[in-house]
């Protein structure tokens, strides 16, 4: 099990330490912590009995800076500026379980294919010609990584994803037959980018469908071919994004909705749950509804 202090963690946020320098062994939610456990709250009001009754028993709790906070008592508080991110932070650095860089003996990686040795390939994941899995990129299980796809550094693409396959293109030949227009441009994926399980990204015709930096892509999204998704934007579950859609930067999109082809959303703007976008969205302004219509500017 994994230990640390009450001080170190202080130290690793640059905070105060308010209370004793107590050992830290395992991250419980507020209502669950315990001595020797880490915990945060966010609205230390409406929180006020179960911040107390945390502190009672000795649980070191991140807390947030700038308001009254309570006497710690047998326990501590860490102030910092978003305790949660704080909280998440300090789980991934001590407690979250390390993925061991190599290539599962069941997976299959092409041999042009480039996996950095730092990087996961895990269990029945294929690798295509040409891919590329930059360093301490994790590739979880059965994932399809498409030809010449370009996994970024710190990436992580979730099990049953598939990164790189054709786009849905179809023409009439001179027969008027539906033909599938062939997608050679591929994917990447920027660093530290996420994509999560079942969902699909898809090669772009000609050039790479491109999914930023730091930007994160729950399960169950379709992103089409062609698609320009910019750094730190948002994409929840279920959520279609069509064909040569450019989402700027700080866009955030909810669960099942769905935006037409070829239309912007502006940098900061908030598409909201099951929004069906058939017009392109200004900067910082939030749409709702199908059709998609304005409520009013994204206020972070």
């Amino acid at each position: 099990m994994i230990e640390l202090t009450a001080r170190a963690l202080a130290d690793e946020f640059s905070a105060e330490l308010l209370g004793a320098d107590l050992r830290i062994s395992v991250p419980a939610p507020l209502v669950d912590a315990n001595a020797d456990t880490l915990t945060f709250v966010g609205d230390v009001e409406k929180y006020a009995a179960a911040l107390a009754a945390a502190l009672a028993v000795g649980a070191v709790v991140l807390a947030p800076e700038g308001v009254e906070l309570p006497d710690p008592g047998r326990g501590a508080l860490v102030p910092v500026a978003n305790p949660r991110a704080a909280f998440g932070q300090t789980v991934a650095r001590h407690f979250a379980p390390q993925v061991e860089p190599g290539i599962a003996a069941t997976a299959r990686v092409h041999e042009t294919a480039s996996v950095h040795e730092t990087a996961h390939v895990g269990e029945f994941t294929v690798v295509r010609a040409g891919a590329i899995i930059e360093a301490h990129a994790e590739i979880r299980d059965h994932v399809v990584v498409g030809r010449n796809v370009v996994i970024g550094a710190h990436a992580l693409v979730k099990s049953q994803a598939v990164v790189g396959e054709e786009g849905f293109g179809i023409e009439k030949d001179a027969n008027g037959n539906n033909f599938h227009v062939p997608h050679i441009g591929s994917v990447r994926l920027g660093a530290h980018s996420e994509v999560g399980n079942f969902t699909t990204v898809c090669s772009g015709t000609i050039a790479p469908t491109v999914v930023g930096d730091y930007t994160k892509i729950d399960d169950h999204v379709h992103i089409a071919h062609n698609c320009r998704i910019g750094r730190n934007v948002i994409i929840t579950a279920c959520a279609e994004i069509s064909g040569s859609v450019v989402i700027e930067d700080d866009v955030w999109i909810g669960p099942n909705a769905s935006v037409i082809q070829g239309l912007t959303l502006g940098k900061d703007s908030l598409l909201g749950i099951g929004a069906v976008a058939l017009k392109s969205i200004p900067e910082n302004e939030v749409r709702v509804g199908n059709p998609a219509k304005r409520l009013g500017d994204n206020k972070k």
